[in-house]
């Protein structure tokens, strides 16, 4: 469901995925639709109600403007079909919860567009976290920067969620604060920039740095340990992928496998991997088949949620910290669904 720019990339790697069938595209703009379905010789509808109506429907992939996804993934979850909806899934952890209750009630998949968890590249920085990296990282940062700003919301929950899911999935411990600072700009509805802090149960911090304006697009990772430091830059090089790790632990041995998968251009950087949205939507439909979770599963839904909410609470109130109750991002196991973000104590500010 929805038709423009990135729900047609989400209809270009239906149509090339080898197990599955696109049935149709729902757009209410007639045009848009029309021009769609006819492309790609599929079924065309105005509104979602009337895809749920075909019961060659099996799930449902949602592109829609923010604000709609709450209920038009409700819709498609009490039908009884699998959703995968593009980021931000919700923005509410409320209206999350109840997503994850519903899909749960009726025995469906939910999984949340959170793409860059299917890069390749970040894959490997994720599995050299765990079985080659000289130490823990002291400090991971993230930057998102350069886009158009939109206007159903605003930087944090349409950048946002790819950073934050970042730093859950590589750190892999609970949040248990989060404080945030944002800004805007003359004419803007919504916050055009935002700098986010987590601290993890162990200490661990993260910084995320999210930005609409900036002289060309930025998409970069930088993790800091004791004696060693890990640079990821995405979509450099025209197309290609920097990775570059200096300090201890560099070597043939550490290349092979930050690089694994991949392939490099002419220049070094890094390229050749599978895309990222055929990936997401592979695994995706591997996960409606078995009924185990996707990688962006509930869980891991719940837990992004949960970081933007205080993060968007803090910076209404000029950055002060927000301490969310315990909890574990789903990396490799299930966890209960998460409590609302808590109110903070002002006597620990």
């Amino acid at each position: 469901m929805g038709c423009g720019r990135w729900g047609q990339n989400h209809v270009r790697v239906a149509v090339g995925a080898p197990n599955v069938a696109l049935v149709g595209v729902v757009d209410p703009d007639r045009a848009q639709r029309q021009q769609v379905a006819r492309e790609h010789a599929v079924t065309g509808w105005s509104h979602l109600d009337q895809a749920l109506e075909d019961p060659r429907v099996e799930a449902v992939v949602i592109a829609t403007p923010a604000t709609t996804h709450s209920e038009l993934v409700a819709r498609a979850l009490v039908s009884g079909r699998h959703v995968l909806v593009e980021k931000p899934a919700t923005m509410s952890v409320a209206d999350a919860t109840a997503l994850v209750s519903a899909a749960e009630e009726q025995g469906v998949q939910l999984s949340a567009g959170h793409t860059f968890l299917y890069s390749r590249p970040v894959r490997n920085v994720a599995a050299w976290l765990r079985e080659g990296a000289p130490s823990a990282p002291w400090l991971i940062r993230s930057e998102r920067l350069g886009g158009q700003r939109r206007g159903d919301c605003g930087v944090l929950w349409n950048f946002g969620p790819h950073d934050v899911s970042l730093l859950l999935h590589l750190v892999g411990d609970p949040v248990v604060e989060v404080a945030a600072r944002g800004h805007r700009f003359p004419g803007g509805g919504h916050l055009d920039t935002v700098t986010i802090d987590v601290t993890f149960s162990s200490g661990m911090r993260g910084e995320v740095y999210l930005g609409w304006r900036h002289a060309g697009a930025k998409r970069s990772l930088r993790l800091l340990g004791e004696d060693w430091v890990l640079r990821y830059r995405h979509g450099h090089l025209d197309g290609g992928d920097v990775m570059l790790l200096g300090g201890r632990g560099e070597g043939p041995a550490a290349d092979a496998a930050l690089t694994a998968g991949c392939e490099r251009d002419r220049r070094g950087a890094l390229a050749g991997y599978g895309e990222p949205l055929r990936v997401q939507l592979e695994e995706f439909v591997a996960a409606c088949r078995s009924g185990v979770p996707s990688l962006t599963g509930p869980d891991h839904l719940l837990a992004v949620t949960a970081v933007l909410e205080a993060a968007e609470y803090s910076a209404a109130l000029g950055g002060l910290p927000y301490r969310l109750a315990p909890f574990a991002p789903a990396l490799t196991a299930p966890v209960s669904p998460l409590p609302a973000v808590h109110e903070f104590a002002t006597e620990e500010v």
